[in-house]
């Protein structure tokens, strides 16, 4: 191994992360399953009467409830299915989207995280935020996430002008460890199902699809050791690995999973450069629905938006992670995050991370910890269905 880094570097290109062949030897591996969670969960859904004339009124009744361990945002509850249906005036549905097609903009650059959307009454909004001295990337892009989603959820409360839309600022999460629920939330639709011609009976498969702003956390500590300590408890008997684990924020959607890596690592202090360790992590869907897009499906069928991860411990800073070579911050805008780590059939997105550990700063220090904090800030989706059956006009006696 090379004792500059620089040279180190030098030999190191960064192919494609998907590409990325992650080699690892010298210790026993660990993997992670995760338990299939959902943080918006819906009770119920259902139509009353089932069956219906075109003369009848169907209340369709929705009871949502957070039951994961972050507050949830900008919930909104569609109807999709009634497109030929009437509201309770018996007007056509406009059923527009512009919500859908006016989509978000983002953009990260010296120092400045900054949304842009478009406002129906005030027209195209931008928003930028400053990151203060002495405060983490995770809790800067957290606190800017917190103030362009207070604005534009605000803006998204109009949107129950269109009847099939119904819209809740927010649901607080639950506190297992309190023996506290999540907050719900329940809402009704009453609409005219369509006409049909008389002998006709046709079933409609309605659906209510729940999106809502959510983030997921994790954190990873691994244990490190300077050699000499290793060998120390080696003869006492005290050595053995330990499983590679993340800590994750409760019954998230989207979870991260440590599938491949080392724990503890050994650093030679002995030796000069830079302890070169690998691992292997993987985004997972374990909820019954999927990321969306804030705009249109047109370009960003992915809905992930924006990640960061950071790195601490003793000379410790990321050598090839998701495109950072150095230093000990890594921020995932929405564009790496659609080309690198794309959700695949299986609901899977691996990753790669390698990072570096200075051999130097362990030479008087023979134990202590290095930690990864994950955070993920994106737009998930729930679905219900239910069905009702419409009978074409009846003959009057």
């Amino acid at each position: 191994m090379k004792s500059d880094r620089k040279k180190l570097q030098s030999n190191f290109s960064l192919p494609l992360l998907l590409a990325l062949v992650i080699a690892v030897s010298g210790c026993t591996m660990f993997s992670s399953n995760v338990t299939p969670t959902n943080a918006i969960i819906i009770n119920s859904f259902d139509v009353d009467p089932q069956i219906l004339e075109n003369t009848d009124v169907a209340t369709f009744f929705l009871d949502v409830e957070n039951v994961g361990g972050t507050t949830a945002s900008c919930v909104i509850s569609e109807l999709y299915g009634v497109e030929s249906w009437y509201d309770i005036t018996g007007q056509s549905l406009a059923y527009l989207r512009p919500w859908r097609t006016s989509g978000v903009g983002f953009a990260y650059g010296n120092g400045q995280v900054s949304f842009s959307y478009w406002d129906p009454s005030n027209g195209f909004v931008s928003f930028s935020y400053s990151r203060q001295a002495g405060m983490s990337l995770g809790a800067y892009i957290g606190s800017a996430w917190s103030q362009f989603t207070g604005n534009f959820c605000n803006s998204a409360s109009t949107w129950t002008q269109f009847p099939e839309v119904k819209y809740i600022d927010s649901l607080k999460p639950a506190v297992p460890s309190q023996n506290k629920a999540g907050q719900s939330f329940t809402t009704q639709w009453q609409m005219r199902p369509p006409v049909l011609p008389e002998g006709v009976t046709q079933n409609y498969a309605i659906t209510a699809r729940t999106s809502y702003l959510y983030e997921t956390n994790g954190h990873m500590n691994i244990q490190v050791y300077n050699k000499a300590e290793q060998q120390r408890r080696d003869v006492l008997g005290q050595s053995g690995s330990q499983p590679v684990a993340i800590e994750m924020s409760y019954a998230t959607p989207i979870q991260i999973v440590a599938k491949r890596g080392i724990n503890p690592i050994v650093v030679n202090q002995q030796a000069s450069g830079y302890e070169i360790v690998n691992y292997l992590f993987e985004f997972q869907n374990t909820g019954n629905g999927w990321p969306l897009p804030f705009g249109s499906d047109v370009n960003n069928q992915n809905g992930f938006m924006l990640a960061t991860v950071e790195l601490s411990g003793p000379g410790a800073s990321f050598y090839d992670c998701l495109g950072a070579r150095s230093g000990t911050e890594l921020f995932i805008p929405g564009d790496i995050v659609q080309s690198w780590v794309k959700l695949r059939a299986d609901r899977t997105a691996p990753f790669g991370c390698t990072i570096a550990i200075d051999r130097n700063a362990w030479v008087d220090n023979p134990m202590g910890t290095a930690s990864l904090t994950f955070n993920l800030w994106y737009r998930y989706y729930t679905d219900a269905a239910t069905s009702a059956k419409v009978l074409g006009v009846q003959p009057n006696y």
